[in-house]
């Protein structure tokens, strides 16, 4: 008798699950729910939920949300500075998407990241130290023969 209970019991979430994706299609496609918003109202938006999370001490996430942002009809994307920025974006993706979501009154929009490499006076960052090495012997030819002659080499 509890097997049949138990059976007979676990289709009914299911069916709830598949209701609630119906409704969630639906509020997807209500005209009514997707009240367009330009750059400038984004941004005040953004600049309310930066202030929300400065007073949570959220530091990181602060950080990430004052990137800078590119709107493409209702696509959103954060223009990110490098991997740690964007796996802190995929830890708070969720909560920002559903607090635009609410207060842009929009629940079509889509959010989404991208890694931009900061470009000073039209040249690569270097980070490493055959990077920089490699940079200095384009400033000055005579550092390769120091190197040839000392034996240098930036790994170790």
């Amino acid at each position: 008798m509890a097997t049949r209970k138990m059976v007979q019991e676990k289709p009914q979430p299911e069916v709830q699950q598949t209701e609630l994706k119906k409704e969630d299609e639906k509020v997807s496609l209500n005209p009514q729910l997707a009240e367009e918003f330009d750059l400038q109202k984004l941004n005040s938006i953004l600049q309310e939920i930066i202030f929300t999370y400065k007073e949570q001490h959220k530091n990181l996430e602060t950080t990430v949300l004052k990137q800078p942002v590119e709107l493409t009809g209702e696509t959103i994307t954060f223009k990110l500075n490098g991997e740690i920025q964007q796996d802190i974006f995929q830890k708070i993706k969720p909560e920002v998407f559903q607090l635009l979501r609410r207060k842009l009154n929009n629940y079509s929009i889509h959010l989404d990241s991208v890694i931009v490499e900061e470009v000073i006076d039209g040249k690569k960052k270097l980070y490493t130290s055959t990077d920089k090495l490699q940079y200095l012997k384009g400033k000055s030819p005579a550092l390769i023969e120091l190197q040839k002659r000392f034996g240098l080499e930036t790994d170790f």
